[in-house]
């Protein structure tokens, strides 16, 4: 049992390093609480924990090990996640041209996106991030034989669905409030054309990668 409980800590020390490092997940986030509003922010962070917690799920039970077995597989997710990274990115560069008026609330510059269309975005950026297949594959291939107990595969699904979701929100909340919005607020067009270019450079990356 004291082995078991080392293990599933170990799992998720490095299960926290990995999400608190940015990447696509973190700029997608930073970007919809910033430029946009705190509930764009929110539901675009539970996007993402979902996604952290069907990985985990599908590595507990397995699945990522058939999965990675499949012809051609790694290629096809990382040509999607690459197109998927450039196209969010082009979007944001497109939509910098929504310049704030003064005393306009940033909120209002969100174009109506609603709760279901920011949650999409989140889970689409995680699921089709090839980063994430091989850091997941490579964590659970560890743990997921018969001998890891059922409710150990629970625990550590429900656990990093609550880091993920609260490392993002986290970030959404902070970067969201009113202090922060109001320093960034006339550089939003500058910051939306930032984080789209960052987004398609992770996105070329993916694309140009042999």
């Amino acid at each position: 049992m004291e082995q078991l409980w080392i293990n599933i800590l170990t799992l998720l020390t490095v299960f926290t390093l990995a999400i608190v490092s940015p990447g696509p997940n973190f700029v997608l986030v930073v970007n919809r609480a910033l430029t946009e509003s705190r509930r764009c922010g929110i539901y675009t962070a539970l996007g993402v924990a979902t996604g952290s917690g069907l990985f985990s799920l599908a590595g507990l039970l397995g699945l990522l090990l058939i999965i990675h077995s499949l012809p051609y597989f790694a290629d096809l997710v990382r040509l999607l996640g690459g197109a998927y990274l450039i196209y969010l990115g082009l979007m944001m560069v497109w939509s910098c041209r929504q310049f704030p008026k003064p005393g306009q609330n940033l909120s209002d510059l969100a174009t109506g996106r609603q709760p279901w269309a920011a949650y999409c975005s989140g889970l689409a950026t995680n699921l089709t991030n090839p980063k994430a297949w091989a850091f997941y594959f490579s964590m659970f291939t560890l743990v997921a034989d018969a001998s890891f107990p059922f409710w150990a595969k629970v625990f550590l699904t429900c656990a990093m669905f609550s880091i993920s979701f609260t490392w993002y929100s986290a970030m959404a909340l902070v970067i969201s409030h009113r202090r922060v919005q109001g320093t960034f607020f006339k550089y939003q067009p500058l910051l939306k054309a930032l984080f789209g270019a960052i987004l398609v450079f992770f996105g070329g990356r993916l694309l140009i990668k042999t």
